[in-house]
């Protein structure tokens, strides 16, 4: 104990001053072995050389007592190893695979010889993890670089993982396993890009610059904090000894587009195809041999379409343009520093629906600098150290989509039909930024309490934020034309802080030859604030005077434990069982409190008409900040997690892989009310005629006051099973196919039953309080199945590389649809109100998908390692008409359950690609 608090301190004074961290900064795998004789006795003492196109130079080691090697902190790549020993014939091992975040086990035996003819083996690649009891899924450069997908950046990616789903088409907010789309961790070469302000990824990177992404679903270690979903790792491409380079383009044009919605699905306006161009262009290389290396990316796209139901005149317009560059310099033999910076200039349009006028969707645009400095030093061959400084720093703003309209215009929405029409939500310009620094000691001990330990001691720092101007429209509500009332408010600055530190312990425990323990704690300090605020004039301007700063809304103190094993059933790993359990706590997310800030000006209820002098009339004060609070005692949401699996490789390069998952979730954030008065009510549903007891308002709505806290009754459950079959590449080919069985039930943030759509089945499932429980009725029937839940998944990735220079892949996913339920609207209960008039039971649910995509490649040899390839990817092969949410749950509305967002038809998307 005293020498593990020691190494601690030790990573913690290398790093304080300098300090801050985030999630875990995993950008390596780690290769490991036993080296025997025929006899099966263990060898020590055996020379062991790895080499490969991702490290400069080579790495030695040697084979310890009981015959045991190990190569730690290795990029993904594919490796070649040599073992020598006095009387044994050398062996050499090829094309060794080493995922991100894998531990790869390459057993060998030597052969007694007075030769010294080597002999050569390849490797198979490993399907069976036999060292951690984690359960991810990794997607190498092979599938990244021959995926038929939509190449929505890397999201596409990740989202044919197990398990994760995405909230909807061309979504950036994914789900994993039941968690919320604000409780995931998104990684990019180490840098924690996941915003402090929504817990979603920020950056996007361009989809060929990846060299490998892996998705942790289940299981993680201790180095994980702040996270209750996944963690999507996403490593970029490096450079190498021998230079490097491609370029690809991809083009989508109406012409190469079909339909799948009918007139009276899309009112006569089907999907729209205005534009689809892509560029990609890469170059890596040396810039002293095994010394400095480079690798720089650049990607335009422009993605314009219109949805069924939407003008083809008003495109959704999505550009980005996209720059990357890295450096990896080898300072000596032991220490290397690794350099890189991303940004992508964006512009993203809002969703437009049917029910949606074009004047009335955001588009947002901004930029978002990354940097990221590494340094690792190999202290022995036992030990090494790394240490990080990375970040975002990103600048956003907000306008109306369709040129020429105003950023100030009324917003309007048609109770009767759920349209919505006039001008945007609300304008903004803002900054969200994150800055992180980490510092982590990985040290192996072979002979410690009679078991080998790899041991990980790390501090992790981080503080981030956002601050934003908005500009809130007028929104009214009518019946028609007869406007029924509406709000009003003026602009303010909104933002909030957080800043965490973190201490974690790992050890995997290997105990004999068929037993490895993974136990792991974590200590996590988090602590939310706001900075001073300026207070703006009508006009959005700065009015000179500023809020006062509020240095500790609250404080969360987490400890979180992590204990597993994965025992091998026979001596050559090729079936292990896994269990794991572990307790996670999410991160502070500032949005879930920044609506408290006190610059934000008071909002009233008005009649949703204006006098002669254009303001409104009938103020009623709603809210302003004399009536939020942030509960001091506000505590961190969590989820208990449980895994219990068995993996078995069927044939080389072919593994079989079941779990049973269980998540419990338990202390989610809510609002509660602790000024109103309510008493006892019933409302008659008119659609079912049963009657539902509600809560009337009987004091002014003035005189509420609402609290965010942890009220009773906010929690998630998970239960599921996942399947997978993977398949390495090898024979020319590579499959990665899953089937996933789960029921999400609970109630969270997002379960709160309001109109607009954007909370519907297409909203996001997030771990927030969001507006739940200001109004006492938000609770009920809102404990049932939760938005983000879909019952079954089968998900299938497929390569095969034909003769000839001919490829094909295939990419197909059916999902069952998400449940919404029934809404009613209640009057006269002193406060608009609408409940869920039945429970959310999955008895309604939208679309089931069945989505296709291929490709078909032609590769031609150029000569001198030159290719150029022709392709044409089919998108929704069968063309799929599934709708993704609803135009309206209000059961007496005359378009409740009509569908909506309805996935993009059957389209090819044509290319061609230049390598050297």
């Amino acid at each position: 104990m005293r020498r593990s608090a020691l190494i601690v301190a030790v990573v913690v004074s290398a790093v304080a001053g300098a300090a801050l961290p985030a999630f875990a900064q995993r950008t390596t795998g780690t290769l490991v072995g036993t080296v025997t004789d025929n006899t099966g006795a263990v060898l020590p003492g055996v020379n062991v050389v790895l080499r490969g196109e991702a490290i400069m130079g080579s790495q030695d080691t040697a084979t310890n007592q009981e015959g045991f090697y190990r190569f730690p902190a290795l990029p993904p790549g594919t490796y070649t190893v040599t073992f020598s020993l006095a009387n044994f014939s050398p062996l050499k091992r090829e094309a060794v695979r080493v995922s991100v975040g894998a531990t790869v086990e390459e057993n060998v035996t030597l052969s007694v010889g007075g030769g010294r003819e080597e002999i050569t083996v390849v490797g198979e690649g490993a399907v069976v993890d036999t060292q951690t009891n984690q359960i991810s899924t990794n997607y190498d450069k092979d599938w990244v670089r021959n995926a038929p997908i939509p190449r929505f950046t890397f999201f596409d990616l990740i989202n044919a993982a197990p398990g994760v789903n995405t909230s909807s088409t061309g979504s950036s907010r994914s789900t994993s396993l039941g968690s919320g789309t604000t409780d995931n961790a998104y990684m990019l070469d180490g840098t924690d890009f996941t915003a402090p302000l929504t817990g979603a990824a920020w950056p996007w990177p361009n989809t060929d610059a990846i060299e490998e992404i892996e998705v942790l679903s289940l299981g993680a270690t201790a180095e994980y904090g702040n996270v209750l979903g996944a963690v999507f790792n996403v490593v970029t491409r490096q450079g190498s000894n021998a230079f490097h380079g491609d370029a690809n383009f991809y083009l989508q044009d109406q012409s190469l587009t079909g339909r799948n919605t009918s007139d009276e699905q899309d009112d006569g306006l089907p999907y729209n195809r205005d534009k689809y161009n892509d560029a990609t262009f890469q170059l890596s290389g040396p810039i002293v041999k095994d010394k400095l290396w480079f690798f720089g990316s650049y990607q335009y796209q422009r993605d314009f379409q219109s949805f069924a139901g939407t003008p083809a005149e008003f495109p959704e317009k999505f550009k980005a343009d996209r720059i990357f560059g890295k450096l990896n310099l080898q300072i000596d033999s032991k220490n290397r520093l690794m350099l890189a910076y991303h940004d992508d200039y964006y512009e993203i349009p809002g969703d437009t629906t049917a029910a949606t006028a074009p004047s009335s969707v955001t588009v947002e645009t901004g930029h978002n600098p990354s940097p990221n400095v590494t340094w690792t030093s190999v202290v022995s061959d036992r030990t090494y150290f790394e240490a990080r400084y990375s970040g975002f720093y990103g600048k956003d703003h907000g306008d109306p989509l369709q040129e020429g309209e105003p950023r100030v215009k009324p917003r309007y929405f048609d109770l009767d039909t759920g349209e919505i029409t006039g001008g945007i939500y609300s304008f903004y310009d803002g900054v969200s930024e994150k800055t992180a620094f980490s510092g982590k000691l990985s040290h192996f001990a072979d002979k410690f309490m009679g078991a080998s330990h790899d041991f990980k001691f790390g501090v992790q720092y981080n503080s981030g934020g956002s601050d934003y101007v908005l500009g809130p429209n007028d929104y009214i509500y009518t019946y028609g034309t007869e406007p029924a009332y509406g709000y009003t408010q003026l602009p303010y600055h909104q933002g909030g802080r957080m800043r965490n530190l973190g201490l974690f312990v790992d050890d995997t425990i290997r105990v004999g030859a068929r037993l490895s323990l993974n136990v792991g704690v974590r200590y996590d300090y988090s602590k939310a604030l706001f900075p001073e605020f300026g207070l703006l004039d009508r006009q959005g301007s700065e009015t000179g005077q500023s809020t006062q700063a509020v240095d500790e809304l609250f404080t969360w103190n987490t400890v979180s434990p992590r204990v597993g094993f994965n025992w091998k059933l026979d001596a050559e790993g090729h079936t292990v069982l896994k269990a794991h359990y572990g307790r996670y706590y999410r991160g502070v997310v500032t949005g879930e409190f920044d609506g408290t800030a006190p610059s934000i000006t008071p909002r009233y209820l008005f009649s949703g008409t204006y006098d002669a002098a254009g303001n409104p009339e009938g103020l009623e004060l709603v809210s302003d900040n004399t009536n939020l609070r942030v509960d001091p005692g506000f505590r961190s949401p969590y989820t208990d997690q449980v895994t219990f699996g068995i993996e078995r490789e069927l044939l080389p390069n072919l593994g079989l892989l079941v779990h049973y998952v269980h998540k419990r979730g338990e202390r989610y954030g809510a609002w509660r009310d602790i000024g109103g008065q309510y008493a006892p009510d019933t409302f008659v549903d008119p659609v079912s005629g049963a009657s539902i007891g509600v809560q009337r308002l009987v004091n002014d709505p003035g005189e509420r006051i609402f609290e965010l806290t942890n009220p009773d009754g906010m929690f998630s459950r998970f239960n599921g099973v996942t399947v997978q079959l993977v398949k390495r590449m090898s024979d020319n080919w590579q499959m990665t196919s899953s089937f996933v069985w789960g029921r999400s039930t609970g109630r969270l943030g997002s379960s709160r039953p309001a109109v607009s759509a954007a909370v519907g089945p297409a909203g996001a499932q997030t771990s927030t309080a969001g507006l739940f429980g200001r109004n006492p009725n938000d609770y009920i029937n809102s404990d049932g199945r939760l938005i983000g839940d879909r019952t079954a998944t089968f998900k299938s990735q497929v390569v095969y590389q034909f003769p000839a220079g001919f490829l094909a892949g295939a990419n197909f996913i059916y999902t069952t649809g998400r449940p919404y339920a029934r809404l009613a609207r209640v009057s006269d209960l002193g406060i608009p109100t609408v409940i869920f008039a039945e429970r959310n039971d999955g008895s309604r649910t939208v679309s089931d998908q069945y989505v296709l995509d291929l490709r078909l490649q032609k590769d031609f040899a150029l000569g001198g390692g030159a290719h150029f390839a022709l392709f044409a990817d089919l998108l929704n092969a069968l063309n799929d008409d599934a709708f993704e949410d609803v135009q309206d749950r209000i059961g007496t509305s005359e378009n409740f359950g009509l569908g909506t967002e309805y996935i993009p038809p059957r389209r090819l998307m044509v290319g061609a690609k230049l390598r050297f």
